[in-house]
């Protein structure tokens, strides 16, 4: 269970502090714990109403009547403006969330590999696969979606991308050679994975390294393997300090030039990257210099 500051919850929902106080003083939307300094702490379950409070707002539904609203209202209504379908591609996000919720794994390999052979695996991650994730999180949001769902999808996708790196043919010399890593208690691997596949099959020697990877670790293996490159990614929800120490760490052993990075966390604090960092928007755009 997640415990969040103020400052978390602005940066993740990017709805100023300040709003957030209001909301809580004047319409009493949130009631956070405190600490016995009078920090406010918050919960998953404050995140999750919160973030379905903006999206009401965000459609045009004003907050004096929001306030109104009890839990399960606003859970409601949330829930009806994400199932409608917002552009042509949804249908295809919406069969294939449909198969998560019925935990059809056979169903999902067999609808990936068909679209890979027609469209190949680079496409339909970019216009399918990331959609589905976006989806998923916002199906957590209203609870129309549970974590053995999102477990179950990620798994299946992390077996499915592993088979079709396993498949790349190694090319005689390489183009270079990149690390793959998560910082420690990072355990969102699926785009990872998918940096490893693509830089395979574009001829580069990669070492896949994985989940929650400690510093000292890293700073061992950079010194002993000397990579040309180092990809990694981060989702899960830091703090400025966090963010900042985390280039820091790595400036101690490698040259930030070379490190590519992805990940919901780089959209936040986007301000914070240090500029010689390469922030990976979209897979297709990577270019390795």
């Amino acid at each position: 269970m997640g415990v969040y500051s103020i400052k978390d919850l602005e940066n993740f929902t990017q709805i100023k502090a300040h709003t957030l106080r209001i909301w809580e003083q004047r319409y009493n939307l949130l009631e956070p714990e405190r600490t016995d300094t009078n920090i406010r702490l918050y919960s998953d379950k404050d995140l999750k109403k919160i973030l379905n409070i903006n999206l009401l707002y965000s459609n045009g539904l004003k907050i004096s009547k929001i306030a109104k609203l009890n839990e399960n209202e606003i859970y409601r209504l949330a829930n009806e403006i994400l199932l409608v379908p917002d552009s042509e591609d949804a249908s295809n996000v919406d069969r294939f969330v449909n198969r998560i919720i019925r935990y059809d794994e056979i169903g999902m390999n067999d609808e990936l590999e068909n679209l890979c052979k027609d469209q190949g695996l680079e496409h339909v991650f970019t216009n399918l696969l990331i959609p589905v994730l976006q989806k998923v999180g916002e199906l957590w949001q209203v609870d129309s979606i549970t974590a053995a769902h999102e477990h179950f999808f990620s798994n299946v996708l992390r077996s499915f991308i592993i088979k079709h790196t396993d498949k790349v043919v190694p090319q005689s010399s390489s183009k270079g050679s990149a690390l793959l890593f998560l910082k420690e208690n990072e355990y969102h691997e699926l785009g990872l994975l998918f940096y490893n596949y693509y830089l395979r099959s574009k001829g580069y020697h990669t070492i896949y390294l994985g989940q929650s990877l400690p510093n000292d670790d890293l700073v061992k293996i950079v010194r002993e393997f000397k990579p040309d490159y180092i990809f990694t990614s981060l989702i899960t929800i830091l703090n400025e300090k966090e963010f900042l120490e985390f280039f820091d760490n790595i400036a101690t052993c490698f040259a930030l030039d070379k490190l590519y990075v992805g990940g919901y966390q780089l959209k936040i604090f986007e301000h914070l990257v240090p500029k010689e960092v390469k922030i990976i928007h979209t897979v297709d755009a990577i270019e390795l210099d």
